[in-house]
């Protein structure tokens, strides 16, 4: 998957979107692209604050970790999560249950292989409008949130341009927005939602980089 995302939105594009406020407002910066390979904060919405934007850092570390992100990422690259490992890995097994999230971006990047060279797409909806992301996260021992991006196997409107990896991250839609981030939502709800993602609305434009 690639490790780029995008947002360009306005603070105030965002706060009429989610209709909820940030934390830390003077920390969004309208962004083209989030290179994730490098130590990066992205808006987020977390189950133990629904009614508030956070930071996340981008790159989910283990709960409770004791020291710096970058040392664990060579170890395993955390940006993305495979939906079949969400229940068998340690690192995000309990996350999904009890730590969910929802990133706020405006797009993210796929990549086509065509003969010997690569194609790059950014995939955003048709006005530009803010989306969810499904996510899972954790908070390190000096209380910092570190996040992944859910990840499903590529729909059909895109495995076509996505075939390098032949996967994408999941959009949550924003009538389920709240049912993600419930405590109380029962696992099997929110597996249907990662087992069964809806049309995303979103379109692929072929960039240069």
């Amino acid at each position: 998957m690639s490790y780029k995302l995008s947002n360009i939105a306005s603070k105030e594009r965002i706060k009429e979107f989610t209709r909820l406020s940030f934390k830390y407002p003077h920390l969004h910066k309208p962004r083209r692209k989030i290179n994730g390979l490098k130590e990066q904060t992205v808006n987020i919405i977390t189950m133990d604050n629904p009614n508030e934007i956070t930071r996340g850092i981008w790159g989910i570390l283990p709960q409770n970790y004791t020291e710096n992100w970058s040392k664990f990422q060579q170890i395993k690259h955390t940006l993305h999560v495979r939906k079949e490992d969400l229940e068998k890995n340690i690192l995000f097994k309990e996350a999904l249950f009890s730590r969910r999230c929802l990133l706020i971006v405006t797009g993210f990047y796929i990549h086509k292989m065509v003969g010997n060279t690569i194609e790059n797409y950014l995939v955003e909806k048709s006005n530009q409008e803010p989306f969810y992301l499904a996510g899972i996260y954790n908070t390190t021992n000096d209380d910092f949130l570190t996040c992944s991006v859910i990840n499903i196997k590529a729909t059909k409107e895109f495995s076509s341009i996505n075939n390098l990896y032949e996967i994408m991250p999941l959009q949550i839609p924003k009538m389920f927005k709240n049912m993600w981030l419930d405590s109380k939502t029962n696992i099997k709800d929110i597996d249907y939602l990662i087992n069964n993602p809806y049309d995303s609305g979103l379109i692929a434009q072929k960039i240069a980089t």
